[in-house]
């Protein structure tokens, strides 16, 4: 296994942070270190360190959570501010938050411990499929759905939904279901600029595969094999 990809396994960083501790010279194979990013240990038999600390690789945490509004997406204590680590007894080490929502947004978040996963999931022009509940301000007639259809750019990245469904409408707005591998509320609310309706909520109510059923606000399970599995797989990670 690459030593960048071990590091990113046993919790310690995302991959591309673990491959700045290598070249920096903060990580040691059996007592030597090492800073050349294509080195190959065996996770049974070599001594990896950081900073001095021997790290193993250990079976990942993958968990999602159900943010609620006005929460921030981190771990990460913050004064005045509510975050997730309310919602935690405890935070293992190298849990991270991966595909967060912004502070105004609800819905399914992911927290792993698996940086290959993070890496793949927090990558620009993602390839897994992400659901939303979109609320429109005013009516949003076929057209307009199809225009959403065809895609926009943000960022200077496009913006491709696979699917647009219109859910229901109060008469001054409308609720749409959109299915679109992306993760930024903000790409999102920039759909709504190219038809000139505001997004006035983001609700993720799946993330891949994995549905928000049987989750309250806040609430949380851990993932079970075959949804690991599948997650893995559409993110295009291997093993």
């Amino acid at each position: 296994m690459r030593l960048q990809k071990f590091l990113a396994q046993a919790g310690v960083a995302s991959r591309r942070a673990a491959e700045d501790l290598i070249v920096r010279g903060a990580v040691s194979v059996n007592g030597s270190v090492v800073t050349a990013l294509g080195t190959v240990v065996d996770e049974q038999r070599d001594r990896v360190e950081v900073a001095g600390r021997r790290l193993r690789a250990e079976t990942p945490i993958y968990r999602v959570l159900l943010k609620p509004r006005a929460c921030l997406a981190t771990l990460v204590p913050t004064p005045g501010r509510t975050t997730l680590r309310r919602y935690l007894r405890d935070v293992e080490p190298g849990l991270q938050v991966v595909a967060p929502l912004d502070f105004p947004a609800e819905g399914l978040v992911l927290l792993t411990t698996d940086g290959v996963l993070a890496d793949a999931l927090s990558r620009r022009g993602g390839r897994v499929p992400m659901t939303y509940h979109l609320k429109f301000q005013g009516i949003v007639d076929d057209d307009k759905i199809a225009r959403l259809l065809r895609g926009w750019r943000w960022e200077q990245l496009p913006v491709r939904p696979s699917a647009v469904t219109p859910l229901a409408t109060t008469g001054k707005n409308t609720w749409v279901e959109m299915v679109v591998p992306e993760t930024r509320a903000r790409a999102l609310k920039a759909g709504g600029d190219v038809i000139r309706h505001s997004v006035l909520k983001v609700s993720r109510v799946r993330l891949g595969g994995i549905p928000f059923e049987g989750l309250t606000m806040g609430g949380w399970r851990d993932l079970k094999n075959a949804e690991v599995k599948s997650l893995r797989a559409a993110a295009g990670v291997k093993g």
